[in-house]
């Protein structure tokens, strides 16, 4: 099947809003933005651009969901527990409607996406377990009687999450889960390239009603929205996924402002591998390929240095050119389709 852009399938939602305190809103700055399919270039979205004001909102709304709501103030652990296994279960029911979407939006093919979404079901319920096991530790002092020490974990507060492209629906599975069963509450920044599956999810967050006005927010933008939330004094804690030069600016940034606020980076990286004799040089060509060229070669993690042992590279080579070449490409939606197109000309070029 040769894919156009009158034969994409059509989203199931309206995505031209933002979600902010519990409530779908215009962005204040009236602006817009594109989403395009990468597969044959077709725009099949229009999404609001959020300003520095939206982010304030989300910021704000955040701030009081944590300090005044009932998330961490209210809320048993047992009770945040079951809201995330709620949206587990949200995710689940809707999951063709995830899948085809993620898929349209990233081109990825829809053989991988499926496996994304069970990791996101996977990964609400995994995190859900641990929202009514938070734990201290007793540390006794052994060098001096009168001392004991205690650990308690409490949450840290409102955390702003600035995400990647290359996995839009597993990213923020991977971030929020967490941060929401240890009771903060998040403002969450999508890829502006990919941020429908971040608005579907939200729309699902609010027809569970699983979480307070405030726990979840949404803002949508590129560079100036990311500043704007990791420059904001009430944000007590960044995670960012992206490249090494940006990853590098948000750590400034978050120790330049009135308090340093503690920060996670996920980057890119030199991932090397190793072909050693005695293996499966077969099964490892498939690996290697793999490795370099799943998800299109969108990886933190993709193999872009080899070493293969003197004694197996005569053998190994042709085996792992074959591999490469019995690559499926093709539409993201046909079922044999192994790999999709770059998420946009910026990553081709």
């Amino acid at each position: 099947m040769t894919v156009t852009a009158t034969s994409l399938p059509q989203l199931p939602f309206d995505c031209s809003q933002t979600y902010i305190n519990g409530r779908w809103v215009d962005a204040s700055s009236g602006e817009t933005r594109n989403v395009e399919n990468p597969a044959v270039g077709a725009v099949i979205a229009t999404v609001c651009e959020s300003s520095v004001k939206d982010v304030d909102a989300a910021v704000q709304a955040a701030h009081t969901a944590f300090y005044e709501g009932p998330w961490i103030n209210e809320y048993s652990g047992a009770q945040r527990r079951d809201a995330l296994l709620a949206v587990a279960t949200a995710i689940e029911q809707h999951r063709k409607k995830l899948e085809m979407i993620e898929s349209i939006n990233t081109g990825k093919p829809i053989a991988d996406v499926r496996v994304e979404v069970d990791d996101a079901i996977d990964l609400f319920r995994h995190f859900a377990g641990y929202a009514d096991k938070v734990e201290g530790r007793h540390i006794a002092a052994q060098t001096n009687a009168g001392l004991e020490g205690y650990t308690v974990k409490v949450p840290v507060g409102v955390v702003g999450f600035i995400n990647a492209f290359n996995y839009p629906l597993c990213l923020l599975a991977w971030k929020v889960a967490p941060a929401l069963a240890a009771g903060c509450t998040v403002v969450f920044k999508p890829g502006p390239q990919t941020p429908l599956t971040t608005q579907y999810f939200a729309q699902l967050v609010h027809e569970t009603g699983a979480f307070p006005e405030g726990v979840f927010n949404v803002v949508l933008g590129g560079v100036e929205v990311g500043q704007a939330l990791v420059d904001h004094d009430l944000v007590d804690k960044v995670g960012f996924t992206g490249s090494v030069k940006t990853g590098k600016h948000v750590i400034r940034s978050t120790a330049s402002t009135a308090r340093v606020r503690a920060t996670s980076v996920e980057l890119g990286g030199k991932s090397p591998g190793v072909v050693m004799p005695g293996v499966d040089l077969e099964r490892t060509a498939q690996l290697v390929v793999g490795g370099c060229m799943s998800n299109a070669g969108m990886n933190c993690n993709a193999l872009t240095r080899l070493w293969v042992h003197r004694s197996v590279y005569d053998e190994f080579m042709p085996l792992l050119k074959a591999a490469a070449e019995a690559l499926v490409l093709g539409t993201p939606q046909d079922e044999g389709t192994q790999m999709g197109p770059l998420i946009d000309r910026a990553q081709y070029e």
